[in-house]
């Protein structure tokens, strides 16, 4: 039975989430009507028909090239840069020995639109990478997925076997004389692995450390042979491009960044999930499709890019589209596809220190620059967030920032970006906690307390009786809390909500810093 045939079960395309989607899906057109594992369904429903277009059809490697070059199809792992162009650059690299590399390591916290597309359509991206070969007249591809994924690692190695029986990769592909093995490599999970020579690095079965550039991977890539690196997205869409062309591709998107691609929303909203969406969509029109901040609390920053990322002000929000120039006047990139939405009831420290941890021991290690300023970096959130920020805080930060631009790669120079944002846009939030030591948004367990508001409240003896450290002092009818022993675990209020309440606590302001004499 088809969507919507049933007058008492809606289409969940008809769900406001989707609102901003084309009636028209084209990335995700199978995900949920097709079985992801029956290469039967993916054939049934026009798949391998790129693939044979290009292979005998009289299109050229070079033509497939251009394919893609008049769509200004670009890469979808958050730089954009032309993927024609790229397969071109491994094209003219000489040798005979090339390399095609998929770079499915997603760990952007808040992203998992390459996730969708191994689990939900493994067959796409397969044929993605067996037209890139074609063009690039590659013998081998890596697809390297991290080992967190197992369902897509599952159905990608699944698709391989099942395109390989049926003689579309391998040797000597439908009898010819072209050949192309692809084989899956598990990655270990290092964040780091997501930059293309340091998985480069992993692939080969050394450390994950990206190299300093150039040589760039078109000339010296995995085996130190000529290779290309691009991410799930930006092959799946390759079959779609050449069974269509580029007028249609094009029909999406603005002029600068043309198609659609898969965005993840999740944060302070209602609804949390994916949507394919054109390049260009109003951020304004996205959040009301997500259901808009959930429990009466107002936008406060958008969270775009990652842990390498941008915390964008909600004052953008009228204006902000998804195309990367309209993030560039923020000092913000939108990244690969991830967005998280914060709201005023999460101060933004909070979100500077996770993403300063994550970097810090997602650092590979190699040079102190990265590792070492970073450390320094979350040290500083911490000591703000403990209730003991300095008046000089603001400006060591800046200058860790400094310091980070000499890194050897994009995970030290882009690592402050969330830190430079919040001193940008959000500094009154941040000097009235380094500086005067207060949280209005009572998220910061060190600038709370906890204070019985109704000790007749007979559900205060149910929080008394599964406080983990025996905070409440006193007798039935008279109980307080001690600030000492209390640990803001905040299950005394999930208990007795309105009996027990969580409160500002008012720490001394931050002292003026000691200068030396002058000598």
């Amino acid at each position: 039975m088809l969507a919507g045939e049933r007058g008492d079960i809606p289409s969940i395309r008809d769900h406001p989430f989707f609102a901003q989607e084309p009636r028209e899906r084209r990335l995700g057109a199978r995900i949920g009507l097709t079985d992801p594992e029956s290469m039967e369904h993916y054939i049934g429903t026009g798949g391998w028909s790129a693939f044979a277009r290009v292979l005998y059809r009289g299109m050229e490697p070079e033509g497939a090239r251009q394919e893609l070059i008049d769509a200004s199809h670009g890469g979808r792992g958050g730089g954009g840069f032309p993927a024609g162009l790229k397969w071109n650059f491994l094209a003219g690299a000489p040798g005979e020995e090339r390399y095609m590399i998929c770079n499915a390591d997603e760990g952007d916290p808040g992203a998992w639109v390459n996730r969708v597309v191994m689990e939900g359509d493994p067959h796409l991206l397969i044929e993605g990478m067996a037209i890139a070969a074609f063009a690039t007249s590659s013998f081998r591809g890596f697809i390297y997925i991290r080992e967190e994924y197992p369902l897509a690692v599952e159905r990608v190695e699944q698709a391989i076997r099942q395109a390989e029986e049926a003689g579309l990769i391998g040797d000597n592909i439908l009898g010819g004389d072209a050949s192309f093995q692809l084989e899956v490599v598990k990655g270990a999970g290092s964040y780091v692995c997501g930059e293309e020579t340091g998985l480069i690095s992993s692939i080969q079965g050394q450390r994950g450390q990206p190299r300093i550039r150039p040589p760039f991977p078109a000339a010296v890539g995995v085996f130190m042979k000529p290779s290309n690196v691009n991410n799930v997205e930006t092959f799946a869409h390759a079959p779609l491009l050449m069974l269509k062309g580029h007028d249609w591709y094009r029909e999406y998107g603005t002029e600068a960044m043309t198609g659609t691609r898969f965005y993840s929303f999740s944060g302070d909203i209602p609804y949390a999930g994916f949507m394919e969406l054109p390049f260009g969509a109003p951020m304004k029109e996205v959040l009301e499709a997500c259901g808009g901040i959930k429990d009466g609390a107002e936008l406060k920053a958008i969270q775009s890019g990652g842990p390498l990322g941008s915390l964008v002000p909600a004052s953008s929000i009228d204006t902000l589209i998804l195309e990367n120039a309209s993030f560039a006047p923020y000092d913000a990139i939108m990244g690969s596809g991830g967005i998280v939405w914060v709201s005023d009831r999460t101060h933004l420290v909070i979100i500077n220190e996770f993403l300063s941890v994550f970097v810090e021991e997602e650092s590979c290690g190699r040079c102190t620059t990265c590792h070492g300023g970073n450390q320094r970096m979350t040290e500083i959130f911490r000591r703000i967030m403990a209730g003991e920020g300095r008046r000089e805080d603001a400006v060591n930060l800046k200058l860790i920032d400094d310091m980070l631009q000499q890194s050897n790669c994009v995970h030290g120079q882009f690592s402050p970006k969330p830190m430079r944002n919040l001193l940008q846009y959000f500094r009154e939030d941040f000097d009235s906690l380094a500086l005067e030591r207060r949280d209005e948004t009572l998220t910061i367990p060190a600038m709370t307390t906890y204070r019985v508001a109704n000790s007749n409240d007979p559900k205060v003896e149910d929080a008394v009786e599964i406080c983990p450290t025996a905070a409440f002092r006193g007798s039935a009818g008279a109980r307080t809390i001690d600030d000492e022993a209390c640990i803001r675990c905040g299950a005394c209020i999930e208990v007795a909500p309105g009996a027990v309440v969580r409160e500002p606590k008012r720490l001394e302001a931050a002292p003026m810093p000691v200068l030396a004499a002058a000598t």
